[in-house]
């Protein structure tokens, strides 16, 4: 992220308190992969820090793929489908189901990039900058924005709506004001948004309705 290894280690602690939290509100299995969110973006903020301290010494090739391996695999993949088991509707589970396959189809393709190319990572103008040799492919970007996002907004959840409104408000504020590392900047601003799952899983616990519809 654009800011500092103290900011990156910050908002992991901080993530990481509050993934324990929200792990504990939930109370059935299919809740957990949603309540793993904040404590995976905690790791992943770890490994963001780290890469700030250690790439001014050279290159650290096994880090960067484990931070896209993050960025390109796991966000792709497990945000629709923690949504998708945890919808009670069923027709709104039926149009989830497309979101997951285009996160499958991504997270191939990052997969490939790291396994064939790799991806770099390195420090310019006070930010972090990820890349791979390639060629600029639009297509994946938007399909990787449709994976992480749609499913928040098809939820029949709305506080889940509310936090897909955030998340795609910061890859737009990312993209077009941070362009040189908007990839960084928009993963640490999904990472505190994800902090509002906890609020998630609490309001639920407050409102037994509202519980019973997600856990039917």
């Amino acid at each position: 992220m654009c800011f500092s290894a103290p900011v990156s280690f910050s908002t992991s602690a901080t993530l990481a308190v509050i993934g324990i939290m929200t792990l504990r509100k939930t109370a059935y299995n299919k809740e957990i992969p949603l309540g793993l969110l904040p404590l995976l973006f905690a790791i992943q903020q770890f490994i963001e820090g780290i890469l700030w301290l250690t790439l001014p010494q050279g290159e650290q090739y096994w880090l960067t793929q484990t931070y896209a391996f993050f960025v390109g695999i796991v966000w792709p993949i497990l945000v629709p489908l923690a949504i998708f088991i945890i919808e009670p509707i069923s027709i709104r589970k039926r149009l989830i189901l497309p979101v997951i396959i285009t996160g499958i189809m991504v997270g191939i393709y990052t997969l490939t990039i790291i396994i064939n190319i790799g991806v770099s990572a390195t420090i310019k103008e006070s930010c972090l900058i990820y890349q791979y040799d390639g060629d600029d492919k639009s297509y994946i970007l938007i399909a990787y924005v449709i994976a992480t996002c749609a499913a928040f907004f098809i939820s029949s959840q709305r506080r889940l709506n509310f936090i897909g409104a955030l998340n795609i408000s910061g890859f737009i504020a990312a993209y077009y004001f941070y362009r040189l590392s908007y990839a960084s900047v928009w993963c640490f601003f999904a990472a505190v948004v994800s902090g509002l799952i906890y609020l998630y899983f609490r309001k639920n616990i407050e409102n037994p309705l509202a519980k019973a519809q997600v856990c039917a």
